[in-house]
């Protein structure tokens, strides 16, 4: 192995074997996210974590040098193979969000637990509804503005109430739930939704410049990691845009909503804190990020990043091929697992090792196990369930996840195994119960449930699936099934339309990006099916079953639940998965042992419960890989993601 090769590796190694030593990785034994040690005792500790100052190698935050004592200067070039739809982070589909922009709590790349960001410290009340955050002093915007306090209460406000908000589940929905007040009448008179947040309700406040308070309706056991997570959480300076409702206080706006967010009159000009602030962004073209010379932590080694938007991840690699891109991945189609070698665990859920691209060139890999599962998801107002039966009775995901992805491992839960609930039986890891659970009904909270997945673990069984479309009636029916823009999606599409064949039923396929189909999909219900990945923003199963319970599902998402005149559940899988919600995970959302076994049994109960309707199919758990040439000393995220590049040192002689 070359010199420069060896040592780009053994830092990536060194650094990871630190992380394990300091007990960042925990103790898993099976290969498992290190997010399961969070939970391994029915609890999480990371409301008692906060910040020790260090770096992911365990060292202080004060490695901002080249070997010669000087900051790389160097431009880091990327490239994205989908297209940025919005720099407003109450949107779904941001970019670069990570590099700009900063919320008052972070995974250290993208390791468990939550530490301090722009918080200097914080304060959990006894009884769990109150936080308080004292924020670190002298953080300065992008646009030289000084954060204070009233900014996260803008910030937060707009994430609750705006007209453009995408995210305000996050606050407003039945999980991390920020106290406020909702008006009936503004929809149904029968239910609160979330759309009818009365504005200026929200229980946040400034109480002083530098303190920032909140109350949530009932304690909860992710609060930290919930701000630490979700991109909608960052901090923009108050007023940038005057789209919300606030007595007393003047919310004109600096700047209209495409001035700031988009590229009108020389937008973006939103400012953040991040360690990078937007230069330029060309939509469809290139979004440019330069160095933030007033960074109140580590100062970046790179100057410049450089973000090439093309039209697919194929596009993406053949510049990789080129040599004109530094962090890339490699498509599915084009992804031999032969071609690894060294792979090796550094902690936090991470394998490093080399990876050989078809044209003879070396460069570094990493794998970490997302805590996320990849799923086709169904509005069940459209396709009906002996069509959404016999779809899940002819996917085969092992040989989905194994050819397709490939070379990942089968979902048979919307829970990926590294975050199962586990507290109801004697299991060595959340692995452990996935599989006793998915293949044999262990810890069965319903009689549905009591024989695991029911569809068939490795095995298309179409005639079966033939015979409940044609008992049902159904002939000759046809549906659109719309896919994102990357090649696995691609080959699901192909996949399935091939299979809907077999059952005499046409299936059209569209492809979309990822916004598109979170609007139109999730948000205005147009489409029949989609594709669509979810991974956790905690390491728990209430972040990915919160949509699936009919209480939240019949509006969003999956259009799943009915109800009878006079206002009763129309099925009994519908009131069953909603009486083990509001039974048993509503009043138990705060810390400790009891807590976790009733939420658990919630999220069995969902998870059973689906199925048995089949709101979505699950295909693959998700797995994260990442590229890089051997230009860069770089440390590939944890669990969490969500990397930010300001540790990466480039040396292209």
């Amino acid at each position: 192995m070359p010199d420069k090769t060896r040592r780009r590796f053994l830092t990536v190694a060194a650094t990871g074997a630190a992380a394990a030593i300091a007990g960042c990785s925990g103790g898993s034994t099976d290969g498992d996210a290190a997010a399961t040690d969070t939970r391994a005792d029915g609890e999480s500790d990371s409301e008692e974590s906060s910040s020790d100052g260090t770096d992911d190698s365990g060292g202080t935050d004060n490695a901002d040098e080249t070997e010669s004592g000087e900051m790389s200067g160097e431009t880091l070039r990327l490239a994205s193979g989908s297209e940025i739809t919005s720099m407003d982070p109450v949107v779904k589909g941001n970019g670069g969000i990570n590099q700009w922009a900063e919320t008052l709590m972070r995974y250290d790349n993208g390791k468990l637990p939550p530490t301090t960001n722009l918080a200097a410290d914080y304060e959990i009340s006894d009884d769990g509804t109150t936080y308080r955050f004292e924020l670190k002093e002298g953080v300065t915007f992008h646009d030289g503005s000084e954060l204070t306090a009233s900014d996260i209460v803008y910030c937060w406000e707009r994430l609750a109430q705006s007209p453009k908000t995408q995210n305000n589940d996050d606050m407003l929905g039945g999980t991390f739930t920020v106290a406020h007040e909702k008006d009936k009448s503004a929809n149904d008179p029968e239910t609160a939704e979330l759309s009818d947040y009365v504005p200026g309700s929200l229980a946040v406040r400034a109480p002083e410049t530098h303190v920032f308070e909140f109350d949530v309706e009932a304690p909860f056991h992710a609060g930290l990691a919930q701000i630490a997570s979700e991109s909608a959480f960052v901090v923009y300076p108050e007023n940038t845009v005057g789209d919300i409702e606030r007595e007393g206080v003047e919310t004109d706006g600096e700047y209209g909503y495409q001035e700031a967010f988009g590229t009108g009159n020389g937008g973006p000009k939103v400012a953040g804190t991040g360690p990078f602030q937007i230069e330029t962004w060309s939509k469809g073209s290139k979004l440019v990020m330069t160095r933030h010379d007033d960074y109140h932590g580590t100062d970046p080694n790179v100057e410049r990043i450089e973000s090439v938007i093309l039209s697919d991840e194929d596009a993406v690699y053949k510049r990789a091929l080129n040599d004109n891109v530094d962090v890339f991945s490699v498509p599915s189609t084009k992804f031999d697992p032969a071609s690894r070698s060294g792979m090796e665990e550094i902690g936090a859920g991470r394998e490093v090792g080399r990876y050989t691209l078809e044209n003879g060139t070396e460069v570094n890999t990493a794998e970490v196990g997302d805590i996320g599962v990849d799923t086709v998801l169904f509005n069940c107002d459209k396709v009906p369930k002996p069509v959404r039966q016999a779809f899940a009775l002819v996917l085969n995901q092992d040989d989905i996840a194994a050819n397709l992805y490939p070379d990942q491992e089968p979902a048979y839960s919307m829970v990926p195994p590294s975050i199962y609930p586990s507290s109801l039986g004697d299991f060595n890891s959340p692995s452990a119960a996935y599989e006793a659970h998915t293949a044999e009904g262990a810890m069965a909270q319903t009689p549905w449930g009591s024989d695991g997945y029911i569809w068939g673990r490795g095995e298309s069984r179409i005639q079966e699936a033939r015979q409940k479309v044609e008992d049902a009636g159904f002939d000759g029916e046809e549906y659109t099934f719309t896919i994102a823009k990357d090649p696995v999606s691609s080959a699901v599409g192909s996949r399935v339309q091939q299979k809907a064949q077999a059952l005499g039923i046409t299936v059209n396929v569209e492809r979309a990006d990822y916004g598109t189909l979170i609007s139109k999909g999730v948000f205005e219900k147009q489409l029949d099916f989609y594709t669509l990945g979810d991974s956790a923003e905690w390491p728990e199963s209430d972040n990915l079953l919160r949509f699936y319970h009919p209480n939240v599902s019949i509006d969003q998402a999956s259009q799943w639940g009915e109800r009878t005149e006079d206002g009763e559940w129309a099925t009994e899988y519908m009131e069953t998965a909603a009486d083990a919600w509001q039974n048993n995970y509503v009043p138990n959302r705060g810390p400790g042992k009891e807590n976790q076994r009733k939420r658990d049994m919630a999220y069995l109960a969902t998870i059973e419960t689906n199925w048995q309707v089949v709101q979505q199919i699950p295909l693959a758990i998700r797995v994260n890989r990442t590229y890089w040439t051997d230009d860069l000393d770089y440390t590939p995220p944890g669990v969490m993601g969500d990397k930010t590049y300001i540790d990466v040192q480039i040396d292209r002689s």
